[in-house]
C-alpha cells in the first residue's frame, strides 16, 4: 500500500466550474456543498458582485456572483446558475457560477503560475492560484484557471460582507 501513499503526494483535487465558457477550478477542500435551488434574498446597498444572501439551514450565507466580480457581464437567460458554498478565510461564502462540471485530480507539476498580465486585467492576477492545461475531446489542450479563494476578496470587502449579513 505504500505506492498509494506516494502516488497521492503532489495531487490536488479541484472542483471544476464554468464562467462565460471558460473553465475554472477551486480546491475541493474549500468546498462545503453545492446548491442548485437556493432562494436568493437581495441586500440593499450591497456591492454589485454580491447579489444577496441565502438561508442555509439557519445560517445566513452571503453569495458572490463571480461573473460580476470578474466583469464578465450578465449570464444568458437560459443559464441555470449554481451556488458553490465554500470556506474563504474562515468564513462561509457562496459563489455563483454558470455550471459545475466535475472533480479532477491535478498533479502539482501540471499547475503553472499565472503569467504577468499587467495591472489592467479584468481578472486580477491576485485571484489566480495557477493555470493548468487539460487535454480536451478535440485533441488540443484547454486551460483551467485555478482560483485562489483566500485572495478573492480584500479585507475591506470581507468586512462589507460581514456587515451586510450581520
Amino acid at each position: 500500500m505504500a505506492n498509494a501513499d506516494t502516488s497521492s503526494q503532489g495531487i490536488q483535487q479541484v472542483l471544476c466550474f464554468a464562467l462565460e465558457g471558460e473553465a475554472y477550478a477551486i480546491p475541493i477542500m474549500k468546498v462545503r456543498e453545492i446548491q442548485a435551488q437556493a432562494v436568493l434574498t437581495r441586500i440593499p446597498k450591497a456591492p454589485s458582485y454580491m447579489p444577496g444572501v441565502i438561508n442555509l439551514r439557519g445560517a445566513i450565507v452571503p453569495i458572490l456572483d463571480l461573473r460580476q466580480r470578474f466583469s464578465l457581464g450578465e449570464a444568458p437567460e437560459d443559464t441555470r446558475s449554481v451556488m458553490v458554498i465554500v470556506e474563504v478565510q474562515g468564513r462561509t461564502v457562496g459563489i455563483r457560477v454558470d455550471s459545475v462540471s466535475d472533480v479532477l485530480d491535478l498533479e502539482a507539476s501540471a499547475i503553472r503560475p499565472a503569467p504577468e498580465l499587467g495591472t489592467q486585467t479584468t481578472l486580477g492576477r491576485e485571484f489566480i492560484g495557477g493555470l493548468a492545461s487539460l487535454p480536451n475531446a478535440a485533441g488540443s489542450d484547454s486551460m483551467l484557471i485555478l482560483l485562489d479563494l483566500d485572495h478573492l476578496l480584500s479585507d475591506h470587502e470581507l468586512h462589507l460582507l460581514e456587515s451586510a449579513t450581520a
